[in-house]
């Protein structure tokens, strides 16, 4: 009996050597704070803070997954959208992903219009007067005034250390290691406000630009930077939870699983 409990014991330890690669899951538990009344789910380890949203965009046709990654960390990392999944978790599944470039591709089909809310115009809907590429170009055309103006004086350039995608007010860098997590909360809270809502503009009439340009992208994120995107799923392939199916607007649930350097990042959604 000695000799085949010690047997079973051998043959699981091999078995667990066979995966070695997989990562870490983070802690349990999230923070979350509210932007237009859309929960924003975040966590927050030494190196890597994940910040995610889930909501129903293109006429409630689609599922929007936000996904913001901070790298506090002091080496760059590479984060790949395949490497993103999205669990239905009532029907204990995975959910496939339509990339930014294929939903725009349906969207410009004149039969889908209506279908997805899309907006005719070439240009993004007007609600969106000041997206993205407005702010950058603003900005940069500021850093230029600044630039010239302080040649003129002959005083040396004042350059912003931000970047020209982050609008006024709003630091590139992370917040202090020691800072309390209230402190946090409120940092990552004025990102994400900072901007137009991408999730919040998805719900209007879109352009199938704005899709491709907002969808998130495979990214190296170097030291005290941020990216961020939409990932696109299928609301048809959700599941709902008979019980609250009709007595609730949120019966759907999604698992979301975000790998950065050695550690998975894991998120339960509602979704409406």
């Amino acid at each position: 009996m000695r000799y085949i409990l010690c047997a079973a014991l051998f043959c699981s330890w091999l078995g667990a050597q066979d995966n070695p690669s997989r990562s870490p899951l983070s802690p349990p538990g999230d923070g979350i704070f509210y932007v237009n009344g859309i929960d924003y789910h975040f966590i927050s380890l030494t190196n890597y803070t994940v910040v995610v949203a889930a909501h129903s965009v293109a006429n409630r046709k689609f599922l929007g997954v936000k996904v913001r990654i901070l790298n506090n960390g002091q080496h760059s990392v590479t984060v790949r959208p395949e490497d993103v999944r999205v669990e239905d978790a009532v029907a204990g599944r995975d959910v496939a992903a339509i990339s930014g470039t294929e939903l725009a591709k349906r969207m410009r089909r004149p039969y889908n219009w209506s279908r997805y809310a899309v907006n005719a115009a070439a240009g993004p809907a007007p609600q969106a007067g000041d997206d993205l590429e407005t702010v950058d170009r603003q900005h940069s055309d500021l850093m230029r005034a600044m630039l010239v103006a302080s040649q003129m004086d002959n005083a040396p350039p004042v350059l912003s250390r931000r970047s020209i995608t982050e609008t006024d007010g709003e630091p590139d860098s992370g917040i202090a290691p020691q800072a309390m997590l209230s402190d946090e909360l409120s940092h990552l809270r004025r990102k994400e406000a900072s901007r137009p809502d991408v999730l919040m503009q998805l719900q209007r009439q879109i352009s199938p630009d704005y899709v491709e340009r907002t969808s998130f992208l495979a990214n190296t994120i170097p030291p005290q930077a941020d990216v961020d995107g939409v990932f696109y799923y299928p609301m048809g392939k959700l599941a709902r939870a008979p019980a609250a199916a009709k007595k609730a607007a949120k019966s759907c649930m999604v698992r979301v699983t975000v790998p950065v350097g050695e550690v998975e990042f894991q998120f339960m959604l509602a979704v409406e």
